[in-house]
């Protein structure tokens, strides 16, 4: 109901403009959940070990979800323009200035993250920015994480020998981090 009332600069949004709203919505949802799922089964493929984990510990699920999340960061960047002037740890932007944020980049800091090049199931605390922040964060974020957790919770029960059988082939994209094809092979045994 909030988008049918909505406005931009005093008039309401068109039907086209909620349309392509809806569109958007359905989109983004799908490209990024799908590329956050096979960019963790890749994360969780390449570092047997954590896998193993969530395997034997299927309540690891949550906490390995936001670290799928951190580690794949299915959209790669996001670019706006600086509203007025100031300084980041040294970097003066002025007003007008376009920046772009790079959330691989945000989700391995330093600062933020202890050992960010390592992927770990368990980490926490895991302050990630995959699904944006503050008035951009992503209204689909808690519907993402069911969708990743529910397909690892039974791709692993039905499949817990699951393995990598190639390369990861990459989605050609500087805005997408996605995986373009995964060859795998499974046993039922682990």
């Amino acid at each position: 109901m909030a988008l049918l009332e909505s406005e931009v600069d005093g008039e309401r949004l068109t039907e086209a403009d909620i349309l392509a709203f809806c569109f958007l919505l359905i989109v983004a949802g799908n490209e990024t959940t799908r590329n956050g799922i096979s960019g963790g089964l890749l994360a969780l493929c390449e570092h047997p070990a954590e896998k193993k984990k969530l395997i034997d510990d299927i309540s690891l699920i949550d906490t390995a979800v936001e670290e799928i999340l951190r580690w794949s960061s299915p959209v790669m960047h996001m670019a706006r323009e600086a509203t007025e002037e100031v300084e980041i740890r040294g970097q003066k932007i002025s007003a007008g200035d376009r920046v772009i944020m790079w959330y691989p980049s945000a989700n391995r800091d330093e600062d933020i993250f202890e050992d960010p090049y390592r992927f770990d199931i368990r980490r926490t605390p895991n302050e990630h920015i995959a699904f944006g922040i503050g008035e951009h964060f992503c209204l689909g974020s808690g519907f993402a994480r069911k969708e990743i957790r529910l397909m690892f919770e039974e791709l692993f029960r039905r499949f817990p020998g699951i393995e990598l059988d190639g390369e990861a082939e990459r989605l050609r994209s500087n805005f997408i981090g996605g995986i373009k094809h995964l060859p795998v092979r499974f046993t039922p045994e682990r």
